[in-house]
């Protein structure tokens, strides 16, 4: 218990961090209704916990080289002096902030570590306060809410087959790629995705070829027909059909989610807390930035009519986070048109090659200023479609490159 105690208080501090010359030193601290003060380094606004600390709390801490190892009986972690890389358990991760040493001490990224045990930090700026909290563990029976009902998870799946590239790519970042025995032809990421057998498409998976599969769970997000996944039911088969994540948010608590059912709770939340570190600090560089570009982010365009992402999309958040305006904020959902686009002119353009080589070989379009000023980018267009941890990972600096090259080169990520 006491352990615990020491352990809730070191994660709120990690609250304070939004400054850049934020002080460690005289912190209130609120754990339990006891109140305590912690000494810690703060650079760049991050906090830092140094590996002294972390033996005191009861953790292992040893280093080889570079690599500084932090481990209990639970979990561990690997990071790498200088750099923002590190490894928990087996999966690999880039953080928002560097690791160092000083006077001869290693200083490792406090939130993450602690976040990464299930901790939740908060602010209380009336009392100039951290509040310490431990988030409650996601255990068997773990429900989910799908469009057609609720659905519970009784026991982590050993195989699964995936009808979605969102669920697919976020399986592969929890570190639980081996559970995957078949995919949908649209998995194409990571590579190691491609050796899966393909099952067919979303909607029309082999049924005959996914039941002599045998999977243990089926996972399907948003484009799937009820009646296939009825006949999987039927067969035996354990079936997960969920909307996918329309927010970042949603995307993170699906992660969580997905993490759980397979059994990798600490990676889960490691790789939240990576996601959610990186938006914080890109918002706090983009801060004083005065000069927003509007931005349209090109879903469909020409003779198939214009299609992009309106106000209440996940990638209107991208745009928002990266220091842009979405030129189609007066709208929600995908549909759009070419009079709005002409209309808003927006700054810059970005979209999949076909839809970017559209338009600027279409005369419809000759007349937008992105156009003209070539101020139009082409991407992989996967990364923006899929509510998956590389939308963060590479989509966000990649949005910051285009919008805000001299803020990006600011960023440790």
């Amino acid at each position: 218990m006491i352990k615990k105690l020491k352990l809730i208080p070191l994660v709120l501090l990690f609250t304070l961090i939004f400054t850049m010359t934020a002080s460690a030193a005289g912190i209130g601290l609120s754990v339990d209704g006891s109140v305590k003060t912690e000494n810690l380094e703060v650079t760049e606004g991050r906090t830092l916990i140094s590996g002294e600390t972390l033996e005191s709390m009861g953790f292992n801490v040893s280093s080889s080289g570079k690599v500084v190892e932090v481990k209990n009986s639970k979990v561990s972690f690997e990071f790498t002096l200088d750099t923002n890389k590190v490894k928990v358990n087996d999966i690999n991760l880039e953080l928002d902030t560097k690791i160092y040493t000083k006077h001869g001490e290693v200083y490792l990224p406090l939130r993450f570590i602690l976040e990464t045990l299930g901790y939740e930090i908060s602010w209380d700026g009336e009392n100039s306060r951290v509040l310490a909290n431990k988030k409650e563990e996601i255990v068997y029976p773990i429900t989910i809410e799908g469009a057609e009902g609720t659905y519970t998870v009784y026991d982590q799946p050993k195989t699964v087959v995936s009808l979605a590239p969102s669920v697919t790519e976020t399986i592969f970042a929890l570190g639980a790629g081996d559970k995957l025995q078949g995919r949908t032809q649209y998995c194409n990421y990571p590579q190691e995705a491609e050796s899966i057998q393909v099952v067919g498409s979303m909607t029309e998976p082999s049924i005959e070829m996914v039941v002599d599969i045998s999977p243990d769970m089926i996972i399907a997000a948003t484009h799937y027909k009820e009646e296939v996944l009825n006949k999987f039911e039927e067969a035996g088969i354990e079936v997960i059909a969920k909307p996918s994540p329309e927010t970042i948010e949603e995307m993170y608590e699906y992660t969580l989610k997905l993490g759980a059912i397979m059994n990798k709770n600490y990676e889960a939340r490691a790789l939240v807390s990576s996601m959610k570190s990186k938006v914080q600090m890109t918002n706090m560089k983009l801060s004083n930035i005065k000069q927003k570009p509007s931005v349209y982010y090109v879903v469909g365009t020409g003779q198939w009519g214009e299609y992009t992402a309106g106000s209440d999309t996940f990638v209107s958040e991208m745009i928002a986070i990266a220091g842009g305006e979405n030129a189609a904020s007066d709208v929600t959902g995908w549909k759009y048109s070419i009079e709005k686009l002409i209309d808003k002119d927006p700054d810059v353009i970005f979209g999949g090659s076909f839809n970017i080589d559209t338009m600027t070989t279409g005369e419809n379009y000759s007349i937008l200023s992105a156009i003209q000023d070539k101020n139009y980018y082409t991407v992989n267009e996967d990364i923006f479609s899929r509510p998956s941890p590389r939308l963060i990972d590479e989509g966000l600096k990649l949005l910051i490159d285009i919008l805000h090259p001299e803020i990006s080169e600011e960023l440790d990520f």
